[in-house]
């Protein structure tokens, strides 16, 4: 097989980090970019670089397209790039409806190419490990997930908190409960558009009596990027603001029937450090490849993209109402 060369659309902000991985991989073939003056791009060589998108779609060399885009553009891209013969990764979120959704899928499948999307903390050692505790049982019998994602921006003008934040949390939750939820409740303010939210709250069930509870927040004051699973025997938490050997927590300490507090010391559970994007497009390569399907396939996103566009009817309502 002819060696994997990939093409990025996109050197913002995140699309930058994805270049630079995909560099230090060996598979970067070539960046294009509306804005090729722009500081995030002056780190590459210049014969990198281009305007013209027709340089990654019409190079025979290039197998598979990195879109890393405003969303709304993700459809797009998608499909020319699967039309001109290439997989792609999408970064999250894949789309912004299920009708594009399963467009870019019949392509792929026309096509027979790959749909990789980056949902990263899948392939994130913190949350690799904490699935991992969860099937052996270290915590008992799951009954709540929570999640809450908060920041201070950046605040989008064509996509809603719940697509740049909330689709992350979705993605991992669905990777443990394998199922969609049963029923959904939804709270949101809009401050700064009436279009899109800036806070929502989330409220899933499933079967079995689990919840999940999903806080996204681009308009907090303070970073929490925290990941929780509650169960009969204790919980686990991962914090992907802390340092590496404080990222996953075990809580052995338990709620009693009797509505008392069993308090245990909690303690640091070991993980091996790697970062989680250069591991997802290592993966990304793997499958192209060695034709393997990716953990992040088209299933699981249009899973997340049914989940989201379940919370997103809700916030329409809610947004009728304001």
């Amino acid at each position: 097989m002819k060696k994997i060369m990939i093409g990025i659309i996109g050197c913002g902000n995140w699309g930058k980090n994805i270049a630079r991985n995909l560099m230090e991989l060996g598979v970067l073939k070539k960046i294009v970019d509306v804005d090729i003056n722009s500081i995030k791009i002056k780190n590459f060589d210049s014969s990198l670089i281009s305007k013209n998108l027709n340089d990654i779609l019409n190079d025979p060399e290039i197998t598979c397209v990195v879109i890393a885009t405003p969303a709304i553009t993700h459809k797009e891209f998608a499909i020319n790039a699967l039309k001109n013969d290439k997989h792609i990764f999408v970064e999250k979120p894949f789309c912004l409806s299920i009708q594009d959704a399963k467009q870019i899928i019949n392509e792929a499948n026309k096509n027979n190419k790959k749909i990789f999307v980056g949902h990263l903390l899948q392939y994130h050692n913190g949350f690799i490990e904490l699935k991992k505790q969860l099937k052996k049982g270290l915590i008992g019998d799951l009954k709540i997930l929570k999640s809450n994602r908060l920041n201070f921006g950046s605040i989008r003008l064509n996509e809603s908190v719940l697509y740049d934040l909330a689709s992350h949390d979705i993605s991992m939750i669905l990777s443990i409960t394998n199922e969609i939820p049963k029923s959904v409740q939804v709270n949101a303010i809009f401050k700064n558009s009436k279009n899109f939210p800036d806070i929502i709250n989330v409220i899933l069930r499933f079967k079995n009596n689990i919840y999940a509870i999903i806080n996204a927040d681009w308009i907090s004051p303070y970073k929490e990027h925290r990941f929780s699973a509650l169960g009969t025997e204790g919980s686990l938490i991962f914090d992907d603001s802390k340092n590496w050997n404080e990222k996953l927590t075990l809580n052995p300490s338990v709620i009693n029937k009797d509505l008392s507090i069993n308090h245990k010391k909690s303690k640091f559970i070991k993980l091996i450090e790697k970062e989680p994007l250069k591991a997802e497009l290592e993966s990304l390569i793997d499958c192209i490849k060695n034709n393997k399907e990716p953990l992040t396939n088209y299933s699981e996103a249009l899973n997340v993209q049914k989940v989201l566009e379940i919370i997103d009817m809700k916030l329409n309502k809610l947004r009728d109402d304001l």
